[in-house]
């Protein structure tokens, strides 16, 4: 990766692109955008987290049959933090088909 990568990757870093899309943007892994990022003196943002009473709509949600995408898209967080927040809660998981795992 070039030096302008590493400029760019932390100018729309701190422009407010997130780190998963620049992830997905350069096709690096995420902790290696925060390499870039922190090597480049960005501030690096906390992930939201879901407050409590979030937590209990998304796990009604997943419930009622929601796919973690779509549960993630309503609150502007990613689908590992609902999945992570669902397992804190001990609810089961479903396959991609819906179906227990």
């Amino acid at each position: 990766m070039s030096d302008a990568d590493r400029a760019q990757i932390v100018a729309a870093y701190e422009n407010g692109a997130s780190a998963n899309q620049l992830s997905s943007d350069y096709r690096l892994a995420k902790g290696s955008i925060l390499d870039v990022l922190r090597a480049g003196g960005a501030a690096i943002r906390r992930q939201r987290r879901l407050s409590k009473e979030e937590i209990d709509q998304a796990v009604v949600n997943y419930q009622d049959g929601r796919s973690l995408a779509r549960i993630a898209e309503g609150f502007g967080v990613t689908p590992s933090t609902v999945g992570t927040a669902l397992k804190r809660r001990g609810v089961p998981r479903r396959d991609t088909h819906g179906r227990p795992r």
